[in-house]
């Protein structure tokens, strides 16, 4: 049996586009009419538990565990026989995040500790350019704002904030134990003064930061899905007032952050 292990949305033309990862590669799928999803195409890649899509423009990028490096899709061509696998820079990588200015952030790669390269994917989608890395730590998961990268470095227990405004010799500019010290992902709010993650372990907590101050991180708040169950959190994302949460065993959770002092599920 396939097992999904992500999903992307992409649209053109009035058509809409679920963008799938499975164990066994990657398929394409219009869901314009949702009751009648029809696959254009699969590309077959790796067999692995775990793969990560984001798009740029009408260019798809896929990472996986099991090696390819960087499959890149052009969705120009809705037959799928326009794709490379991009091997320059890495082979495997757990996560990829794009920013608003066309850099893809590739985390927890096969390179030295496995913390983020960055790629510049405008110039030229199907053949990104290199323009640097941080690597102090394995990276899990994290994202991007402006000049600022948010890292979840599960191993370390801790998220890091990291200046990035030069690709080539970014520093960090603060960072912060989450409550179960074991950073999975991290996201930040609409205005940029708060952050909140998740820690992927049995019993564990969303947890909100105030991070106007990089250098004095306060968390603010902390709050479980099911207090006294083993419920563990997976990815968490920001959604103007609301934070939406994944669970392995709890679904999916809505919290009002209206007050990220005060979390409301």
């Amino acid at each position: 049996d396939e097992i999904i292990n992500d999903v992307w949305g992409y649209s053109t033309n009035n058509n809409e586009y679920a963008l799938v990862g499975t164990n066994e590669g990657f398929s394409v799928i219009d869901i314009t009419t949702p009751d009648l999803p029809v696959e254009m195409f699969f590309i077959e890649g790796q067999n692995t538990t775990w793969r990560d899509i984001k798009t740029w423009e009408n260019y798809a990028y896929v990472i996986n565990e099991g090696g390819d490096g960087l499959l890149i899709v052009d969705l120009n061509d809705l037959t799928g026989q326009t794709y490379v696998n991009f091997t320059d820079f890495f082979n495997t990588a757990h996560n990829i995040y794009m920013d608003e200015n066309g850099v893809a952030y590739i985390f927890g790669t096969d390179i030295g500790n496995g913390g983020v390269i960055f790629l510049d994917v405008t110039t030229n989608p199907m053949s990104p350019s290199y323009l640097g890395t941080w690597d102090d730590y394995y990276i899990h998961d994290g994202m991007a704002r402006g000049d600022t990268l948010w890292a979840g470095c599960i191993y370390e227990g801790e998220f890091y904030a990291v200046d990035v405004s030069n690709k080539s010799n970014p520093q960090v500019l603060g960072h912060h134990p989450t409550p179960n010290q074991f950073t999975h992902n991290i996201w930040v709010s609409d205005d940029g003064d708060f952050v909140f993650t998740t820690d992927e372990q049995a019993g564990s907590y969303l947890a909100a930061y105030d991070v106007t101050n990089l250098s004095n991180i306060q968390e603010v708040d902390r709050i479980q899905s099911n207090p006294g169950s083993n419920s563990i959190p997976h990815n968490t994302h920001v959604d103007g007032n609301f934070l939406i949460t994944s669970y392995y065993r709890d679904g999916t959770t809505v919290h009002d952050i209206t007050f990220p002092n005060n979390m409301i599920q």
